[in-house]
This record gives C-alpha cells, structure tokens and sequence, in this order.
C-alpha cells in the first residue's frame, strides 16, 4: 500500500497523533469535533513537554517541564513583542542562541533573555501582521544540575485571527554519497521562480537533524517551491557555488486531513466510539544536495614550498589564456616551466633560472579569465609576492682531497620487490620535470633459474602529468622479474642525469587474490558500477560502465574489504552528473550495495543485486563481520554484569 502523510517514519512522535478516542459524540457534530480535537491535540502534544514531576532517585534524568507560557501555545492575534516559557525548574539557556530557529524567518536574531525560571525571547524586529509563527527549541533548553534536554520543544503563535497549522517533513541527504546531511537549512518559498532562492528569503524555514530529517511546522495554505542548503555565510540564500544546494523538483501544496475510524457501537443509533489520525500532504520529501558546476574562476590559494618550486591552485580549470610574468627580479632569458594536473586548476612554476630562484623574494603577475557582473568573459590580473625561507641545515664538513659530486636525480617506481601485484601496471615517476628521456635505456628483464630472458616493452607518457611514464605488462604470478634504467636515461629541466635503477622483484601468487562475480538485475537504463575502498573516503579502486541487467566481474581483489556503488548513468557518459537548478535537473541517482564484501584469498564471491530505486532509498551497507562482533562484545558484557552483579 501507498504511503500516505508521515507513515513510518523515525520522528513518528513529530508526526502521529496517535489515536483519539472520543466517546458518546451525537453523528450530527462528530465530524468537526473529530478534526478540531485531533488537531489541538497532535500540535499540543508535539509542541510542549509532558507536564510532570520527578520521581527521585539517586541522578536527576528528567528533563525540564513546560508549565506556563505567555501567550498561550496556539494563541492568535498576538500583538507583543517577546514570548515566554516558564519552567519547574532552572534552566540554561546558552544553546537556545545557537539551536532556536524561527519561521517564517527573521533577519535580526532575538534577544534571549532568563528571569528566574522563565525564558524570554525578545524579538529585535516587528513581526509579520497575521502569521503562524513556529518556534524549534530542538533540544537546546537543559536543566541547570544535570543538563537534561527536552527533546524537540516546539512553540507557536498566530498574529492574525487564523492559526496555519500545515506542514511539510522529509529528509535531506548528500546526492552522490548517500548519506544524511545534518544542520542544513530547508526553505519554503511562495515565489515560483528559482530565482528567488538566490536573491531573497524565505517564507518559511526548518533545519536537518543528524539523520537527516526536517519538519517545518505552522505553514499557510498555498503553493510553494522547496529547497535545501549549507548556508555558508547565514544569509538565507544561495550566492555562492560553494554551497550545497538540493531542491524538489514540482511544487509543494500542503494539506492536512483527518482519517476517522469506526470501531465499535456503545449504545443506540447514533453514538460510536471513533479512533483516527491526521494525514499531512504532500508525503515526505526527499531532497539530494548537490554542488553545481558553475564557472567562478579566482586564485584560491599558492604557496612556494621550495625555492625552485612556485605552486598556484584556482578554484576553475584555467583557459589556454592563462599568462605567469615574473615582475621582480627582471630576466630577458627563459626562467621557468609550467606544469598543470589534470583539471588545470592547479599550476607549478618550476623555476630553471638559479639566479632567480636563489631570491628570496620573488613578485609575480598572473593573467587569468573570469567572468563579470554582465557574465562575460575577461581578463583579471593578480600581483602577488612569494617569500621562501630555507630551513637551517648544518653545514656538511667537507673531508680532506673530497671530491664534489656532479648532483643527480632518482627517478621512482611503483614496483613492490616481494610480491608485486599483477594487474599493477609500473610506474616511473621524476622529482621535477625531465628535458629527455631515452626510452631505448629502459628494460625489463624475466629470470627463470638464473637466466635472464629480455620482454620487449612500452614506455608511454602520462597523458596528465609530465613527470609519469608507465610500463603495461601481463604479469604472471610468482615470477621474477627485473626492472632496469641506464644512468643518465633521463635529464631534468636543470640538466641534472638520472641514476641508474637495478631492480629485481617477484609477483603476487595468483592464490593470493579473491574475486567478486555480481549479478545486476532490474535496470532501466545504462550504469556504472564502482567498488569502493571500505573507508570513509570511498576510493574508487575499479569501475565497469554496463548498459543493460547481467554479470561483471572485479578480478584480482586483495584480501580486504569492499563497498560497491552504482550510478544511474542517464546520460550515458560514464560518469556521474551532479545537478543544476536553473534547468531544474536532479544529480544523477546513486544506490549502494546493501552490505560490505570481505574478500579472502583464493576465493570467489557470486553476489546478485536487484535494483529497485525509490526517492525513499535508505543508504545501509551492513558489515556482517562487524556486526557479528558487536552482538559478542554485548553478550560478553551481559555475562559479565550477570556475574558481577551475582
């Protein structure tokens, strides 16, 4: 059956009202007193901490109770200009200044103030003629001894004649890992155009809790566009593509309803005993934050970490127009080479000119595209100055009749000498930047007993960095192998030779690999698969783009433990596409395996995966072993309470 409302959620005490049981009502007036006394009550009652009083003990565990408040809860036409909250006890009230959110919002924070047992909120700015304002404490009021919360206290008011007491609920969650996305700002806007999400504030506000979860209470009738966001510098709006942004994608229309239920006749005609609930519309929403591409070109950070070495990170890819002049010292000759990553935000000056690098100081321009206010490409230009300290090094003694060595430089390898992995592929990689690189000085070399049998190979050049090469080979497993390099096979931009590399090595045992055999099944569309380190970094070891149900296979895995991930690869082009507000089009939808594969060596796993995406997926990649281990850990502690105690 279709959900309907708030059914089934965690924050079911926010959202039930439970059921009423209303007794000996004529059928005349049933209906009406059915809906007035079901919306009193699951307001109240989620509004207000219960009204009680400790029971003793040895630890104070009960939270503070609301006893009086000014005005009352769900008053109307309220005209002060401050609310309080008196308590049956002392509270503090530091967190309420950092926690309290007010909707619809206000853009001076209100004074909070405490006499005695009560809590005022002053406001600092005249309140909107006849709204429905909702104050979440969320569960910053603590007693003053042991620091109890009251958990999601929740207060509002009318300044009108009418009281609105719709609302909209959901979760927020980070579009491409899946995961909740706490302390973000959700927004109601009446203003249809997205437009209005950038330039101007909401009409109503809520925040996320740690699981996600938001609820914005106390909402007017209407129709109304619903965002999220990380609201960077707390102006309520989106003015910066560092933020992350979600939005829902048609338009939210609030409503409520009250479902009566008939479940027993008392006596005569026409008296019933009915139970029953409210439904809230539109059902929970579920919003995926993104961060979108936008070009918002500006010299992030640089640094000169070496007195060589001048490194410049922008927060865009740079264009073919980008210039780096040298202002101080002047030089008529060739003084530097450039090398970039791959997105080309990231630029290192290598200095080539000793002269110039020996300076302390050195003073740069760098000419770079923006975009401006009319959003047009031009040019902007940065001065700025880079200072390099050496760091302080005893002076070597130099022996008597020592001769000084030529300098030199090493060229690195990727290469594990006792068990290389064979699907690894050799990487050789240069400190600086090289002017050649003899590739006919390069070899590789299999040794079976003590002979030595020459493979014909390929250096080719990274295709992202111009200090990498590798060498592709098809390894067999527990061979030996060696790796060699001439000395002077390569030059660095300074003219300093590279040493010579004598390097023998053996590969893995083909025994010491596991393998994963998964089965997809119930795609609508073309994907891609992606096994993942298990940490919190999520590493992308491997990836298959699949266009259709059917088998892949992750060969070679070491014995460690694995995510998977998939993409819903609409688009077709291989990767994932983040979303964009202005075309109103979602990020692309991610599903994770339900739990963590542990691979083991000399082992293959045959996993079947049915896809069966929903706006209401719930990330939950369980770790067996894990959760094996913790359900012992517990076991061992009963027992041991159990023994202790007897």
């Amino acid at each position: 059956m279709e959900q309907t409302g708030f059914d089934n959620i965690e924050n079911r005490k926010w959202i039930s009202s439970g059921n009423i049981l209303l007794k000996y009502f004529r059928l005349k007036s049933i209906v009406p007193l059915l809906l007035g006394a079901s919306l009193f009550y699951l307001i109240f009652y989620t509004s207000c901490a219960n009204i009680g009083s400790p029971t003793g003990g040895a630890k104070d565990t009960i939270p503070p109770v609301v006893i009086k408040t000014i005005p009352e809860l769900r008053s109307t036409n309220f005209k002060g200009s401050d609310i309080r909250l008196s308590f049956n006890e002392f509270i503090v009230p530091d967190e309420v200044r950092e926690k309290l959110v007010i909707s619809p919002p206000m853009k001076k924070k209100p004074v909070i103030k405490m006499k005695g047992k009560t809590l005022i909120v002053q406001f600092s700015e005249d309140l909107r003629k006849g709204s429905t304002y909702s104050l979440d404490f969320k569960n910053a009021v603590v007693d003053n001894n042991e620091k109890n919360p009251i958990e999601d206290l929740r207060f509002s008011f009318s300044t009108g004649s009418t009281f609105d007491s719709l609302r909209v609920a959901g979760y927020v969650k980070n579009a491409l890992s899946q995961d909740s996305v706490g302390k973000a700002l959700v927004l109601l806007h009446r203003e249809k155009d997205y437009t209005a999400f950038i330039d101007s504030i909401p009409d109503y506000i809520g925040t996320t809790n740690e699981a996600g979860f938001f609820m914005i209470d106390n909402v007017a009738p209407g129709e109304y566009r619903l965002y999220a966001l990380m609201d960077g510098d707390n102006s309520l709006t989106y003015n910066s593509n560092s933020e992350l942004i979600a939005f829902a994608d048609s338009l939210i229309i609030p409503s409520a309803k009250f479902v009566a239920r008939t479940d027993t006749i008392v006596k005569g005609q026409d008296t019933l005993v009915v139970t029953g609930h409210v439904d809230f519309l539109p059902k929970l929403q579920y919003l995926m934050m993104f961060e979108e591409e936008k070009f918002d070109q500006y010299l992030d950070s640089y640094k000169r970490s070496q007195a060589n070495k001048c490194d410049f990170y922008f927060a865009e890819s740079l264009s073919d127009s980008f210039r780096v002049s040298l202002l101080k010292p002047t030089t008529t000759k060739d003084w530097s080479f450039m090398e970039t990553n791959l997105k080309r935000d990231s630029i290192t000056v290598w200095l080539t000119d000793t002269i110039i690098s020996n300076n302390d100081s050195l003073k740069f321009e760098l000419k770079y595209q923006v975009l401006d206010s009319l959003n047009q490409l031009v040019i902007k230009r940065d001065t700025l100055e880079m200072i390099y300290t050496p760091p302080k090094m005893p002076k070597p003694k130099k022996k008597k009749n020592e001769v000084q060595e030529s300098p030199t430089i090493n060229l690195s390898n990727n290469i594990n000498s006792s068990a290389h992995d064979i699907y690894q592929r050799i990487k050789i990689e240069a400190p600086e930047p090289l002017t050649s690189f003899d590739f006919s000085k390069v070899s590789l070399y299999s040794i079976i007993d003590t002979v030595k049998t020459m493979i014909p190979i390929v250096v080719e050049k990274d295709t992202n960095s111009i200090r990498k090469y590798y060498i592709e080979h098809h390894w067999e497993p527990n061979s030996n192998y060696l790796f060699h390099i001439d000395s002077a096979a390569a030059r660095n931009i300074y003219g300093f030779p590279s040493n010579k590399i004598d390097q023998k090595f053996r590969t893995q045992k083909e025994d010491f690999y596991g393998q994963i055999f998964l089965t997809i099944s119930g795609l609508s569309g073309p994907a891609i698969v992606q096994l993942l380190a298990n940490t919190k970094e999520e590493k992308v070891l491997q990836r298959i783009q699949i266009l259709e149900d059917g088998q892949i296979e992750f060969p070679f895995l070491k014995p460690e433990k694995y995510k998977i991930k998939l993409i819903l690869d609409s688009n077709k082009n291989g990767k994932w596409d983040t979303g964009y507000l202005a075309g109103n089009l979602q990020p692309e939808a991610v599903v994770y395996y339900p739990k963590v594969i542990k691979v083991r060596s000399n082992f293959e796993y045959k996993e079947n995966w049915r896809i069966d995406y929903k706006p209401n997926y719930k990330k939950e990649v369980i770790d067996e072993e894990l959760e094996k281990e913790k359900a012992r850990k517990k076991e061992q502690d009963k027992k041991a309470a159990i023994k202790s105690g007897g």
